[in-house]
């Protein structure tokens, strides 16, 4: 497994990742869990909200282990790495496979699958890791599982009885009374038939009587049939509209929370983008206010030595002053000498021979010390060399050369005496 994410990094994703060690640190960590040894690394684009594709990046596909109601089961998820890992926090989506649907309204689940919790939005590079996600993951998973088993089939809703109404029967109709004939006359033939026709006409109206109280019953069960039909069909249309309304204001919910879950990521990511922003613009404003103390310094220092070096100029113009003064007298000196000039040529000889002669004490003492100084080396020189020689011993010569050097070093110091007080007098006044 090590050497497959090691490949991935090295050949596809070379480049992609800034801290590609601390990221194959926590994906091993997290393959070592019992979590995380169904995910396998492997590589595809990213697609971010807005539609734009990123090239490959590391994605963890597999299952997640989550126990619900003292079940295990297993959650197909691909978690994704974007190249700014770990610094942004890695994007979850959970990928139900044909026989799963993704629980609509859940609270850390959006409908395409994309995971928003706590955990992600508050993601910090040194505080979070992927194994503790997975923990988290499994644990809300298991508290309320974001998917479901789809059914077979769906149940088809039963269709609505139809109403009917019973009737009373008609009534039963009435005898006619026959009417014998006879040929004999008889004297109450008339008033037999007027009976007749009375009976008759009663009968009449009782048939038209009873055919009107059976229209008006049936005009009645119509208009309640259809009273009942109307009533059942707005009922109906009610618990529609109550349905279609409870399932819009749950719609309107869920994008709510996955717009707030959105919303409070992009301001994490926000915000933690100023705090680093703050972070780099505190220290670089650190750097300027230490390097304009130096510079400060620096310039103090600058003024310091300026003044120093115009206190040395102003001593120098007096030296220069000084030596023009004394160049002056000695060509006056010349002068005079070369209008005195009755000597000989043995005295112009002579005093060509004290050119090279001191003409003071402190001059006199430096020819003679650096002529000692001259002679110590020397025997510095054949000491060394009858060493080499193997004339002397070992011994001899480091107690010659101690006496040397001693000698040396205070006819140095005795030259750089005499050199300070020619300096603090150069014309001898």
């Amino acid at each position: 497994m090590a050497n497959t994410l090691q490949y991935l990094l090295s050949r596809n994703l070379s480049g992609v990742y800034r801290d590609p060690q601390r990221l194959i640190r926590d994906v091993e960590t997290l393959q070592k869990t019992s979590l995380g040894r169904n995910l396998n690394p492997t590589t595809e684009p990213l697609t971010s909200n807005d539609g734009s594709v990123t090239p490959s990046v590391l994605v963890l596909n597999g299952t997640l282990p989550m126990v619900y109601r003292n079940v295990t089961y297993n959650i197909p998820i691909d978690l994704f790495l974007p190249p700014q890992y770990p610094q942004r926090a890695p994007i979850v989506y959970v990928r139900p496979v044909s026989s799963m649907a993704i629980k609509e309204n859940h609270r850390h689940v959006g409908r395409d699958g994309m995971v928003y919790m706590p955990y992600l939005h508050e993601w910090g590079a040194q505080t979070h890791d992927l194994r503790e996600l997975c923990v988290w993951m499994s644990s809300l998973f298991g508290s309320e599982p974001p998917c479901y088993a789809r059914p077979a089939g769906a149940p088809r809703d039963s269709a609505a009885s139809n109403v009917a109404a019973t009737y009373g029967s008609r009534p039963p109709a009435y005898a006619q009374a026959t009417q014998s004939t006879t040929n004999t006359y008889s004297p109450y033939v008339a008033a037999s038939n007027s009976s007749n026709n009375r009976s008759r006409e009663a009968e009449e109206q009782e048939r038209r009587k009873q055919q009107q109280i059976e229209k008006e019953v049936a005009e009645a069960n119509l208009a309640a049939k259809i009273a009942r039909e109307e009533s059942l069909k707005e009922a109906k249309l009610k618990a529609e509209q109550s349905r279609l309304q409870k399932d819009h204001e749950e719609k309107l919910s869920s994008m709510r929370v996955m717009a707030t879950s959105k919303v409070e990521y992009e301001l994490q990511v926000v915000f933690r983008d100023a705090k680093d922003d703050l972070r780099v613009t505190l220290k670089n404003q650190k750097l300027l206010d230490y390097g304009k103390e130096e510079i400060q310094q620096l310039l103090k220092e600058g003024e310091e030595r300026k003044e120093e070096l115009m206190a040395l100029n102003d001593e120098m113009d007096g030296a220069v002053k000084k030596l023009e003064g004394w160049l002056v007298a000695a060509e006056s000196q010349q002068q005079q000498e070369g209008e005195n000039g009755n000597n000989d040529s043995s005295s112009q000889s002579s005093k060509v021979d004290q050119i090279a002669l001191p003409v003071d004490t402190h001059s006199s003492q430096m020819l003679q010390l650096a002529a000692e100084n001259a002679a110590i080396d020397d025997c510095f020189y054949f000491l060394d060399q009858s060493l080499a020689q193997k004339n002397i011993p070992l011994k001899v010569f480091l107690e010659e050369v101690r006496k040397l050097s001693k000698r040396q070093f205070t006819v140095k110091a005795h030259l750089i005496k005499i050199r300070d007080a020619k300096a603090s007098n150069p014309f001898g006044e």
